[in-house]
């Protein structure tokens, strides 16, 4: 059965979809700028500086996919050497590290994407008793001259939404705050694998 293409269902998926639109035009450039290069002798000067932000992009909304679908690989020799309660008490420190760390990566990419916004980061100051705002300096890419947060911005994206994603799961199956959706399955771990 096929599943209707709503506008609830672009915003769910919206992270594998940027992923694969992402990734698709990477592999066209590429190929294109191959093209150019070898057989015509005229390469597109554009297409790396473009190729890397894809890329960029790719990598940190496919990582938030990969959360969501519970695809990262994990090390789990700790959690399986205790059994019992000890091993539930091992997964929720797991879970609340995870937590944290994610949320530690959020801010600082997003104060990274701060800086390649505001030139050194300054947005206001207090300069002899008066409050000042910081000019905002852009900071370009070399050759097409586009702002670098454009590309920088989907590292705190990707970072954020593994991290909403963890703390829905936590309060789901943990808390049991959250209540999971009727036709939500619970995803299938492997063993050795994610958990």
């Amino acid at each position: 059965m096929k599943k209707k293409i709503t506008p609830k269902f672009i915003i769910h998926n919206l992270d594998s979809i940027i992923c694969g639109v992402t990734l698709t035009l990477c592999v066209i450039l590429v190929n294109v700028n191959v093209i150019f290069r070898y057989f015509l002798n005229n390469p597109i000067k554009w297409t790396d500086e473009v190729v890397t932000s894809l890329f960029v992009w790719t990598v940190f909304m496919g990582s938030a996919y990969a959360h969501r679908r519970h695809a990262h690989l994990g090390v789990d020799i700790v959690v399986n050497l205790v059994k019992g309660r000890a091993k539930t008490v091992v997964e929720i420190i797991v879970e609340i590290l995870e937590i944290a760390i994610l949320l530690l990566l959020t801010y600082i990419s997003a104060q990274y994407v701060l800086n390649l916004i505001f030139k050194r980061g300054i947005m206001f100051q207090i300069k002899d008793g008066v409050f000042e705002w910081g000019k905002v300096k852009l900071t370009y890419t070399d050759t097409l001259r586009i702002p670098k947060w454009y590309t920088g911005i989907a590292v705190p994206l990707g970072f954020g939404l593994s991290l909403v994603y963890s703390v829905i799961e936590f309060m789901r199956d943990r808390l049991h705050i959250l209540k999971p959706k009727a036709d939500e399955q619970p995803a299938e771990i492997e063993e050795g694998g994610a958990y």
